[in-house]
C-alpha cells in the first residue's frame, strides 16, 4: 500500500501545484480553452497598464499586442515577411470566447491567408512584436504610423497617443 498522502514530498508537491493554481487565477488574464477536459491548449488575453500610452491587451507571455491600422474590412495585409516582424496571435484550434472578464470589447477569429486562425479584438487582427524582448514592452507602438497597441476598450489606440517610430518595417 502506498502512503503518498503522508510522504513530505508528495504534499510539498501538492500544495505548490495548490499554490501555481491559486496564482494562475489572480491577475487579468482570461484563458480562452478548447472546453472540457484534455488539453489545456487555449489563447491567454489580457490587460496592462504601460507607460505613455494606458491600458493595453497583452498575451499569456505579457507581450504587447497591436494591430495593424490597414487592416480593415477583414483584409488581413500583414503576410509573408511581415509575420516575422509581427507574429500573429494565432488561436491553435481553441475556442475563442466573444468576450473576457474586464475588457469591454468583443474577441473572435479571422481566416489567415496561409492558413489557420487568427484572434481578432473588436474585428481587429491582433499581433505580437518581435521588437519587444519582453514583457511589458511597447517597441512596436506608432511604427511607420500604422502599428499601434490595442487599448484594452473597444477601439484601437490612437496614433496620437505614443511617437515612438522606429524606422523600417512598413507594410
Amino acid at each position: 500500500m502506498t502512503h503518498w498522502i503522508g510522504n513530505g514530498k508528495a504534499r510539498v508537491a501538492a500544495a505548490a501545484i495548490g499554490a501555481m493554481l491559486a496564482l494562475s487565477a489572480c491577475g487579468h488574464k482570461a484563458v480562452a480553452g478548447s472546453g472540457g477536459g484534455g488539453s489545456a491548449k487555449g489563447v491567454t488575453v489580457g490587460s496592462e497598464s504601460l507607460t505613455g500610452i494606458g491600458k493595453v491587451l497583452d498575451d499569456s507571455r505579457g507581450f504587447t499586442l497591436y494591430h495593424l491600422t490597414k487592416e480593415q474590412n477583414g483584409q488581413i495585409q500583414c503576410t509573408g515577411s511581415c509575420v516575422g516582424v509581427w507574429p500573429p496571435l494565432m488561436a491553435n484550434g481553441a475556442t475563442v470566447p466573444s468576450s473576457m472578464a474586464g475588457l469591454p470589447g468583443t474577441f473572435g477569429t479571422i481566416a489567415r491567408p496561409e492558413g489557420g486562425m487568427q484572434v481578432t479584438y473588436d474585428g481587429m487582427p491582433l499581433y505580437t512584436y518581435s521588437g519587444d524582448t519582453g514583457p511589458h514592452q511597447s517597441n512596436g507602438q506608432g511604427i511607420q504610423g500604422v502599428w499601434f497597441a490595442v487599448a484594452a476598450t473597444t477601439t484601437a489606440s490612437s496614433p496620437g497617443s505614443v511617437a515612438t517610430s522606429p524606422p523600417g518595417y512598413g507594410y
